[in-house]
């Protein structure tokens, strides 16, 4: 636990060198991403059986290499996947060597993201590791790939260009089917985000609550039998879906500001209430957490874009008492908003590793 405590607690010292003392220029910038995902790309790739699902890629790497390329086809596993796993074996046959191809597959992409899009990458970086996005980018490897290539599609969900993002999401799906859940989102996030889409979230919430069960026992007789009266389609403890719902709540009474700044910030609070949909859903089916990270994925640049745009603006001319007034008002909610964010995230950080969250506890290397 204390490798990833000392992860984060370095992510300080190069916001401090190449984001304070730069004064986050665009070379700052780019060397605090690069220092950060450099750091967390080390961490991923040296690790040794991290993951509840590291011996299953490593054990499906060996043996899809014996088969060579006469079948694409490995368990349930997607094409997609299988192939990238026969490419990389013509090269080499050494796990720790793919995993690390994998971590590099499953990073770039989110750094990407960060640098070219959030207005704080130091409040981006501190999101994806308290939010667990690097476990998860250390155990769901079919899937995390698959959530890294639907981050490319963000310039074009922005610009509603739905032929180009749903190419980016089929292609996704290759690696992970699951990825197909954003094109139904896409269209979700035509409604504004308002009290009106918050009293449908809490419709559909209501009656999935009361109707899942009876709809996922049907679905498992059909597809994926082998989580019929599993473990799966248990609720996990409520948890995990309280960061969510707090940062969405957030979001939500400060929409307005938040739009006002970017018109397209309304696609983030959209992803974000379909993510909090998913999670509060998790609670009584742990399986739909799988369809959750597309969009909580975008928290990562939600978050700093409120955090943005509730920076303290001067609005009135210089020297009015009433300009000094709301200049300190604009400073206390930043204040408070921020820290609640900070707080919150890293004691949820905390409890996901006293609870060995993805299987990263404790950490053993090569």
């Amino acid at each position: 636990m204390s490798i990833y405590l000392l992860n984060e607690a370095l992510m300080l010292v190069w916001g401090f060198l190449f984001l304070y003392l730069m004064k986050s220029s665009r070379t700052g910038r780019w060397c605090f991403v690069t220092a950060a995902f450099l750091q967390m790309f080390l961490l991923a790739c040296l690790r040794y059986r991290i993951g509840f699902d590291y011996d299953m890629y490593a054990q499906g790497f060996v043996l899809m290499n014996r088969e060579g390329f006469t079948t694409l086809r490995y368990l349930d596993w997607e094409p997609g996947f299988v192939l990238l796993t026969k490419v990389i074996g013509l090269f080499t046959n050494q796990i720790s060597l793919y995993m690390g191809i994998l971590a590099a597959i499953c990073l770039i992409p989110w750094a990407w993201l960060i640098y070219r899009y959030s207005p704080c990458p130091g409040i981006s970086v501190l999101l994806f590791l308290n939010l667990y996005f690097l476990y998860l980018n250390m155990n769901f490897l079919r899937q995390a790939i698959a959530i890294s290539i639907t981050l490319f599609a963000w310039p074009f969900l922005k610009e509603r260009k739905f032929w180009r993002f749903s190419a980016l999401i089929v292609l996704a799906s290759l690696f992970h089917t699951t990825a197909l859940i954003l094109l139904p989102v896409y269209l979700l996030l035509c409604i504004r985000p308002g009290g009106g889409l918050f009293l449908f979230y809490a419709y559909i919430l209501l009656f999935f609550y009361i109707s899942s069960e009876g709809i996922l026992n049907l679905l498992t007789m059909v597809f994926h039998q082998e989580y019929a009266n599993s473990v799966f389609l248990q609720g996990i403890p409520y948890l995990y879906a309280l960061v969510p719902l707090v940062l969405l709540i957030l979001l939500y009474v400060f929409r307005n500001q938040m739009m006002q700044i970017n018109s397209y910030n309304r696609y983030l609070i959209g992803l974000q209430f379909f993510a909090v949909f998913c999670m509060v859903m998790m609670t009584r089916h742990a399986i739909l957490e799988r369809l959750s990270y597309y969009a909580y994925a975008y928290s990562v640049l939600a978050v700093p874009e409120l955090l943005h745009s509730l920076k303290p603006r001067q609005q009135l001319r210089p020297g009015m008492a009433t300009q000094r007034i709301s200049l300190e008002k604009q400073e206390v909610r930043y204040a408070v908003v921020f820290l609640a964010v900070v707080i919150l995230t890293c004691v949820h950080h905390l409890l996901g590793l006293a609870g060995n969250v993805h299987g990263v506890v404790p950490y053993t290397m090569l």
